[in-house]
């Protein structure tokens, strides 16, 4: 005669493998999050320093421009960085220039937010505004060939520096 065993181990069974694919689900969607963000964190920095550099850059590109005897001010400056900002790779910087100063040095500038007209005060300062332009890449738009409808990300930075 045989005898029949109970069901209870293998509705206990069932139950761990239930309970412990629940928690590899979780453990997986976690690590799927923590990449997302971390690619994320990655873009961000990437427009902050290039926001720096860029800074730097108008910096030296003022002081390289002969703003008396040329006629001319810098009023922007504009660059892709990488292979296509459009489709997510790479970025779009946007430097726009506004200038305080003695009248001499700002006379011919189009971007004007003070003129100095006391001859006494030799002074130039410019308002840099920085913008640098990206996609996500993890939008599954970009992939489609609808890159129109993924916005873009914007990082600002504005400083006064004294030239």
């Amino acid at each position: 005669m045989r005898k029949f065993r109970s069901g209870f181990s293998m509705i206990m069974a069932i139950f761990v493998i239930l309970l412990l694919s629940l928690v590899a689900s979780y453990i997986f969607y976690a690590s799927t999050s923590i990449a997302k963000e971390g690619t994320i964190q990655f873009q961000n920095e990437q427009a902050r320093l290039l926001a720096r550099s860029y800074t730097e850059y108008a910096i030296l590109a003022i002081s390289g421009n002969d703003k008396e005897n040329s006629g001319t001010c810098l009023n922007e400056i504009n660059a892709d960085i990488g292979s296509d900002p459009t489709v997510g790779r790479g970025y779009r910087v946007h430097v726009e220039l506004t200038y305080i100063g003695n009248e001499r040095y700002v006379k011919n500038c189009n971007h004007v937010a003070a003129k100095l007209n006391n001859s006494d005060i030799d002074a130039l300062s410019v308002i840099i505004d920085v913008y640098v332009k990206y996609k996500d890449i993890q939008q599954p738009s970009l992939y489609n060939g609808n890159t129109n409808f993924v916005p873009w990300q914007v990082y600002h930075r504005r400083s006064i520096q004294k030239i």
